[in-house]
This record gives C-alpha cells, structure tokens and sequence, in this order.
C-alpha cells in the first residue's frame, strides 16, 4: 500500500444491504429470505421439512429522526471561515466508511455504477448584497427535527445525480480498479478495504459533497438534509404512507417552494477571489528596473553655508536616495549617481570632494570647541574649509551630529590629532556615513524613530537592568571598602609573611608562620588557589579544592599550634613567651618546624573507643582497627599565599557584591572590574516597521512601481540599512546619556532590522543564541576601523564571502489569503530521461529530495527573514547572492524559487474558467467550470443532464507539458466526464492536489546595468 496515495470508491455497502436487489415498491427496502424447517422422522419413516421465504424489511431513511454529531469527522469548510474558495465544493465526512449507504432503499445503477445515497447535502445562500435568502427557518417547535423551507428550489441540485456525489475514501491504495457492478466485486472491495483498515483504523471514511458553484463574498448555510421523501416525512413528524414508494427524492423539479429537516447545519463566508492555484497562477515573474530602490533627492540647495554640492550627473546636485533594498548588481555596476564623488574609483579619484571637506570640517567643529577658543575655531572652518556659516561668528554653534563617534572612538572626520587620516581610513564606515548625504539621511531616519518613541524606549531601557542604580552605589562604596581591605591586609598581614620565596635555597631555614596564625580563624573560610591544588595533584584536569582549615586539620601539623587558646598564651607580652621563648621569632617558625619534623605537635585528644559485645562478638572501634594517622606536610608558604590571596579584597569584596545584586547576566562580569557599570539596553524587535510606518517609498522607494501579481527579486541595501541602525544607535545613546542611563554610549541596543520568526531553532539551541545567531549587525564596538559601510553582516563569518542577500518580493492576494505557504529556495538540476541520463534538451527542474536524507543547503535554503509592506507586499530574505541564485552548483543551474501549497485535509472543486477561450484539458486538473457547466451563465452545478462530455486532449506542445506528463500517466484512467461516469471517477476529477510553483532566480533578475 503505498502511504501518499488516496483511492476512492464510488459506494460501499455491509451486512444485510448488500442483498438489496431490484426495484423497491414501499417506503422500505426489502431482501428474499429463505429458512428450512427440518423435524424428527417418525419412527423410520422420511425426515419432515419445509421451505420458506419470506421478504424481510429493512430499516430506512423513514427510520431516521436523527444523526450522532460524533458520526461526522469533519465539515469542509469549517463553521464560520470567512474566506472560503467560491470554486470549491462544499463537503461533510463521517467516521464510518458505509454510513451514507446503511439506509439507503435504492440499488446500485448497472450503467453509472453510482448508488444514491439516504442523505444529501445542500448550500443555501443567506442573503445579502449578491441577493435575496434562499431559504427561511422553520418556527414549528413540535418537529422531530428543525427545518427550512427553501425558498428557491433552483439553488437544489437534481435529486436524481444525488449518487455522484457520495463516495468512500481510502488513504492507501487499493490494487487495481473496482467496477462493483456485481456482489463478487463488492466482496473484493471489502476485503482489500479490511487489509488496509487493520493497518490503520482511521484510514478511510464516507464523503458527501454538494456540486453547488458558489458565488464571491457571500454567506451560505450548509444543511445535511434526508435525499428520500419518506426520510424527509419523517423528519417533519408526519406520517409516512405505505404505498410510498422508497426512491421518491425529497425534492423534485417543480418550482415550490420545498420544506426539508436537518440533522446537521453550519455556515460560512466564501472570499472575493479564487484558490491558491488560482492566485498562484496569476503571479508572473518579473524584471525590476529603474527607478525601483532608489528616488531622486535635491541636494543642489547649499545647506549651514557650505559650498553647493556637484554631481556629474544631469541635473546637477540630484541624488539617488535608497531604501532597504536595492535592484541586484546595483553595487557590482554602478552608475553614475551610485559613485556621485569618486568613492568608487579608486584610482585618480576626488574624494572626497570639496563639499566633502567642509562638511568634515563643519562636523569638527565640535571637538576643536575642546582644544582651542570658539572664535579661533570658528575662523580657522571658515578660512580653509569655506564653511561660510561661522564667518566672523564668536560663539559655539551646534554641528551636525558624528554618527557612530563613540563605538568607532573617532573625534573627527578626515583628521586625527591634527593629521589628515590615511587613505584607507577616509573610505571607512564612518567617513562613507558622515560624508554621503544619503546615508546621512538614512541615519536621521533612525534618530527620528528613537525621538518619536523615547518614553516607551526608555522604560524598557530601565527594566531591562534590574537593581542597576543600587549596584552602582554599592560598587561606590565597594571600591572604598577595596581600598580599606587592601590597607589593612598591607599593614597587619602582608609584613608577616616569608620574605623569601619557596625553593631549594630557602629549604634550610624554617619561616615564619605568624600570617598563618593571625588568619586561623577563618581558616575554614578561605578556599586554596587551584595553583595549590595543581601541585598537589598535577594529573588531575581539574584537582579538588579544599579549605585551608581542613588542610591544616590533616597535616602533621594539626589545629593545636594556631587554636585559640594557643594564640592567646603565646600573644606578644604574654608571660609563657616572655619566659620560654623571649626572643620572640622562635615561637613564629615553631609551626614550619612542626610541619618540617622538627617538632612534634600532641594530637587532640578525643573520647575513648566504646566496646559492645553482642552474642559473643566484639565490635569494639578498638577491635576495627585504630583510625589512620594522617602525616601529611602542609608546606607553610603555600598556605600562607592561599590565605593572603583568599583574603584580597577584590576577591571577598567581588563575591560579595555579585550575590547582592540582582543583574543579568551579561552585566555581572563588568562587577569583575569593581568599576560602576556601564550598559545599554537591548531591543530586539524588528526595526524596518518603524523605517515603513514612515511610507512605503521611505523603506523602499517605488515599490509601489512593481505590477500587481509579480514576483520578482531585489537584493539587500546593506549601506542603507547599517546607516539606519547606527541612526537609531546613536540617538539612542544620546537619549540615555540625557536621562543619566549609567552608560558609555558605545553599546548597540538596536541590531536587528529584519523579522527573523522564520528561522526555526537549531537541535538544542537555546532561544538566546538563535536571537544572537540572526542579528543583522555586529555590535557597533567590534565593527573594524578598516571595514567599509555595507560590510557588517553579522550573519557572515569572518573570511567568508561577502555577498547581499536576495529578497523574494511578492505582490498579490496569495500571502494575503494563504499566509501559510511554503516558500524556499531549491537547487535546479536537468530532468533524467527514462534510462537515467539528463535531459539536456528540456527546461531545468527542481532536485530530487531522496527519501529519508536530512535536507542541507545545497539542496534547499528557506528565508532567513521576513517583512510586509501594508496591503499586499510581501518580503522573504534567503542567504543567496545574485551569482549563485542564476549560475550557483557544480552544474551552474542556479536556484529555483518555490511556494508550494501546504498540503492538508482533501479538498474538491474546479478552477475559474480564464477569460477568452476555454483552456484544453490536458490532464483533468485542467478542468474548469467553463467545461463541466457551460453556458454564460451556467446553471450554478455541476450536472450530467446536460449532455456535457469533456475528454482529455492531446499535449499542444506548451512548456508546461513535460510537468504534466506524469499527472497524465494516472489521469489517462478515466477516459472522458461524461452523464455515466461514476462517483469515484467524479472524486478523483474534483480532487484538488496541492500546488507546487517552482519560479527560476533567471526570471525575476534582469541584466545588469553598464558599468560605469
């Protein structure tokens, strides 16, 4: 059975129905019965029986007052969408594969091979501005049932076809095809269908759809209604008559008005276009060209004074502003208004240019109000810059803003320290920023952005940090306490330790120990340094840590030497040193002679073993063995040094501080440092929704120039989105600094532009590192001095190729009714003929996926960030440049772009005939409502009564045809639609299949402009 194939049948009977025979005469079905009646021989005499046959009536829809809503799986569409696809059919499902059949009186059609269902279901319209209601609501309360009386019979489909649209479906497949014509034949479709429902129960179940072409924006009602006149009586409550026969339909061809029950409703809304096949073939590939990207900007006005801008382009002092993204090889092809100053041409070039020069100049000015008078500062911009706007002025003026001056530590533009900058420099990300007016005002989009929104921006910022206030006042007041500690540890306990270092020179001489006593008491406290541990066990990758105390414990030396009541009758001036050791020093080597040997130190006594006897067995601690004497040397220098180092101030102070503060964190290691901390905050929404809410030309001028329903390609405007990002940096920083934010204004608190939700997490990636791993920008303290505008991609490591990501720029109704599709990139490769060589001669396609193989980048590379351009713009990032999306692969076939419907629940229905012609049905998916109800306009169902016949044509000889060719392997089954055709036939026509459109990068990328 294979697991992504469905088979459909055209009826399915159980039990006792599968004997109904002939034609049935009341108003239930009946089935011949024949019994044999056998009694006991008298004494040897023949055996008595008797035949009887009899006619047994069956249950029938005149039976049914009522439908077990847990008997329905499922309703196409579900209750109250609002945008359902007028082209498609209307359904309901229920669990049990023969339960639009089980009181069915009718038999099976020997021709259509149909057999009527004892339900139907019908769609009425509830009004409104495409026309009146088709129906009103019952009002009688005593009714077995609800009902509606349908005002307009025209909107009931023919009773008599009501067998074409109940079908069963298997998820599987069945073998070969099932006329069911005979009983044979039907036990032959239960057994195969047993097969695959004892592999999986759920697999299959009934199918009743309603032919019914349903109008645009309209509200309609579905009713599961009774298809036989005597369901329907009884339904009503009124009595069923018995020479009524079974297989009169509910609903005749009159023109009255029809009241009939329900046992199951709901409504829904159809929406104002078509399918997503519909919608997707609308959408025509297509080459952006100028202007798209770019919009002129006057530039020719002389602004602060400084002399009139020059271009080499007509008319003079015209720019091309930009936007988020840019037509691809923009920057491998420039023109003229691209390298307006020369900064492209390396060789022989004027940038940068005079304005240029002032402009520099008159940004200076703020750092040359630090070195020299106001007046001198301003005479020396004027005389040699031309920046005539502080001619002859004594007072400070207010320059235009540096961009990127703090994360870059750059004071001035074209000069440092009063030299003219190297060559190389005066092209980097900060001169191209301050001296381009596009970038410039690229930049000022951001500050505006952050100015509009500072309060929000700033709340966030605060709760961001936590008790930052509180730390730094701590931190205050822990940097005095460091100097207090380290005062103190200076004058009492550094004077008293060795001062000579360890070595086989100072091995002779004990040392002193008085460091190691003064500290005994918080012995147990300090932990040694890992270079102790080191030592002591120098195999071990990381050696266990012990405290002082207990090594001190363990040693030959034991507590005793430097306990309590040994300090106290051995202080300085006591009466014992006094007398026994009246030079002092003796006592102060005492404990590194005890640790040499020299001495031995008495252990501390502890309670004497106890002795238990217990039936005759001695378990006395004496009996166990003594405890073992631990004759360690703890080696007096090395103890000394864990105890000053474990004593610093910085250390216990740092500790301390660190578990007293409630920080992130990324703020705890600037604690490391005991200095107040500097942060920033960290917003990570998208920040092009803010750059569009200003228009849609400011985030990507002309846009609006691409045609409706195209898709085409345009490429990341890297120089553009990094001066918007520094923009709102740097007005972000100076907002802080305004509201005293503990700060440096170097942080990067805005990095990401983009909307990144796409990007799924990688096997065990925390949420954190995805967010880190789809930043759009570096931090701005990392971006080199070197590095140019445009080359910060943090999403390019370091030595990697540097190239703009392509943006899929859809416009159109898809997205906008399907927002779930799948979009991606997937490689190109030739198709295989039949004996497995290439085909070279036809058009490229999309690479085979082969089963059960982890997809990589090679074979398909989904967005890595989205946007939206209100109503219908659509925007998907993929990490592909321009060059490999045409040429890339060992096979240079480049990349196709692909949306491919989600697949999901089975659904039915017919495409919108196209203007003009009918188009030739090739394969059956090619069918249209024009083929199946001709006329203008048609009759509103799909009939068979009218004599329509449409067989599948012959291939014309399109492109599309080597993509169907496989479809028609299949379709070729079914030889025409014609009044006789079965209802699984008519499934399998209806059946709508997911959509896949796979679009090429070579069709959406022009060529590229001369260089100039």
């Amino acid at each position: 059975m294979s697991a992504n194939a469905y088979s459909f049948l055209p009826w399915l009977r159980t039990g006792l129905t599968t004997r109904i025979q002939g034609d049935v005469a009341g108003p239930r079905a009946t089935i011949p019965v024949e019994l044999r009646l056998t009694g006991d021989a008298i004494e040897d005499g023949p055996v008595p029986y008797r035949e009887v046959k009899e006619s047994v009536q069956l249950y029938g829809p005149g039976d049914v007052v009522g439908v077990d809503p847990r008997a329905i799986s499922r309703t196409e569409p579900k209750p109250g969408i609002p945008n359902f696809e007028p082209n498609y059919l209307a359904h309901i499902e229920f669990y049990d594969e023969d339960f639009l059949w089980r009181y069915s009186p009718a038999k099976p059609d020997d021709t259509t091979k149909r057999l009527a269902p004892w339900l139907a279901l019908i769609v009425l319209s509830a009004g409104g501005e495409t026309g009146p209601a088709e129906f009103e609501d019952g009002v009688l309360p005593d009714k077995p049932l609800p009902f509606v009386k349908v005002t307009n019979p025209r909107a009931l489909q023919p009773s008599g076809e009501l067998g074409a649209w109940a079908h069963v479906q298997v998820n599987g497949e069945l073998g070969e095809r099932l006329a069911l014509g005979e009983p044979a034949e039907m036990n032959a479709a239960l057994d195969r269908l047993s097969r695959v429902l004892r592999e999986s129960p759920d697999s299959a179940c009934s199918r009743l759809l309603c032919p019914r072409h349903l109008k645009p924006a309209t509200t309609y009602h579905a009713f599961l209604v009774p298809a036989f006149e005597a369901g329907r009586l009884a339904g009503l409550g009124e009595p069923v008559p018995e020479d009524l026969k079974a297989s009169v339909p509910s609903w005749g061809t009159g023109a009255g008005q029809v009241v009939l029950p329900y046992y199951h409703r709901w409504s829904f809304t159809t929406s104002t276009v078509g399918d997503f096949e519909y919608l997707v073939r609308l959408l025509k590939p297509y080459e952006a060209d100028d202007p798209v990207g770019r919009r002129p900007m006057d530039a020719h006005r002389p602004v602060y004074d400084l002399p009139p801008l020059t271009t080499p382009t007509d008319p003079q002092g015209v720019l091309k502003l930009g936007g988020a993204l840019q037509l691809p090889r923009t920057d491998s092809h420039p023109d003229a208004f691209e390298n307006w100053d020369g900064y492209l041409t390396e060789q022989a070039s004027p940038y940068p240019n005079h304005w240029q020069r002032a402009m520099a100049s008159f940004v200076n000015l703020a750092q040359a109000y630090r070195q020299q008078p106001p007046p001198a500062a301003n005479a020396e911009a004027a005389g040699t810059a031309g920046v005539a706007a502080v001619a002859g002025v004594t007072d400070p003026v207010i320059t235009p803003p540096l961009y990127g001056c703090w994360p870059s530590l750059t004071r001035t533009l074209l000069t440092e320290d009063g030299q003219p900058v190297p060559a190389g420099r005066q092209r980097n990300w900060v001169h191209r920023l301050n001296l381009d007016p596009r970038y410039r005002v690229a930049a000022q989009f951001g500050t505006k952005v952050v100015q509009a929104r500072q309060e929000e921006l700033m709340a966030s910022a605060w709760s961001q940090l936590g008790d930052i206030q509180r730390a730094n006042a701590l931190i205050r007041a822990g940097q005095l306490a460091r100097q207090l500690g380290n005062s103190l540890q200076g004058k009492h306990l550094a004077p008293t330790a060795p001062a000579r270092p360890p070595g086989a020179a100072a091995a002779d001489q004990p040392v002193s120990a008085r460091a190691l006593t003064l500290t005994a008491p918080v012995h147990g406290r300090v932990v040694e340094r890992r270079a102790s541990a080191s030592a002591r066990a120098a195999a071990a990758e990381e050696p266990e840590l012990f405290a002082v105390g207990y090594k001190v414990d363990r040693s030959r030396v034991t507590a005793a030497p430097m306990s309590a009541p040994m300090r106290r009758i051995t202080r300085p001036g006591s009466r014992l040193r006094k007398r026994l050791l009246p030079t002092g020093a003796q006592f102060d080597v005492l404990v590194d002679r005890i640790d040499r040997g020299e001495v031995s130190a008495a252990r501390t006594k502890g309670a004497p073993p106890v002795t238990v006897a217990t039936f005759g067995v001695d378990l006395s601690l004496a009996a166990m063995g003594e405890a073992e004497v631990v004759d360690d040397q703890l080696g007096v220098i090395e103890a000394i040094d864990d105890m000053l180092d474990g004593l610093r101030a910085e250390k216990t102070l740092l500790e301390s501080l660190a578990d007293s503060m409630n920080l992130p964190e990324r703020l705890r290691l600037a604690i490391g440092e005991l200095i107040e901390i500097q942060a920033y905050p960290v917003f990570d929404m998208p920040m092009y929704e803010e750059l569009a809410k200003f228009s849609a030309e400011t985030f990507v001028p002309n846009i609006g120039l691409l045609p409706e329903n195209s898709i085409t390609l345009l490429e990341n405007n890297r120089q553009f989105i990094e001066s918007y990002l520094i923009g709102l940096n740097h007005e972000m920083a100076r907002e802080l600094l305004w509201r005293e934010f503990p700060t440096d204004q170097r942080g990067t608190p805005f990095r990401q532009f983009w909307d990144p939700r796409p990007v799924p997490l990688k096997p065990g990636e925390s949420r954190e590192a995805w967010r880190e791993r789809l930043y759009d920008i570096l931090p701005l303290h990392r971006w080199s001095k070197t590095a140019k505008l445009g080359e910060n991609n943090h999403r390019r490591q370091p030595g990697e190729k540097q190239f703009k990501d392509l943006v899929l720029v859809i416009r159109g109704e898809l997205l906008k009714k399907y927002p779930n599709v799948a979009i991606y990139a997937h490689k190109a490769t030739w198709p295989l003929n039949k004996d497995g060589t290439q085909n070279k001669t036809g058009e490229r396609t999309i690479l085979p996926i082969p089963a059960n193989v982890p997809l990589t980048d090679d074979m398909v590379r989904l967005p890595i960030y989205e946007a939206k351009i209100s109503p219908d713009i659509y925007l998907l990032g993929f990490p592909l440049g321009e060059e490999e999306a045409r040429f890339g692969g060992a096979d240079g076939l480049g990349w196709f772009f692909v949306l491919k419907e989600r697949p999901g629940d089975p659904r039915f229905g017919l495409d919108e005939p196209p203007p003009g012609a009918l188009p030739e049905v090739e394969v059956w998916n090619d069918a249209t409502w024009g083929h199946l109800d001709p006329g203008t306009p048609g009759s509103g169902f799909i009939r068979f009564d009218r004599g329509v016949e449409v067989g599948l044509d012959d291939f014309n000889g399109d492109d599309d045809d080597e993509e169907k060719q496989r479809q028609r392997e299949d379709d070729v089954n079914i030889t025409e639609w014609a009044p006789d055709v079965s209802a699984a036939d008519v499934a399998y026509i209806l059946f709508q299949a997911p959509v896949l459109v796979a679009v090429h990068a070579q069709e959406m990328l022009a060529d590229a402009r001369p260089q100039t």
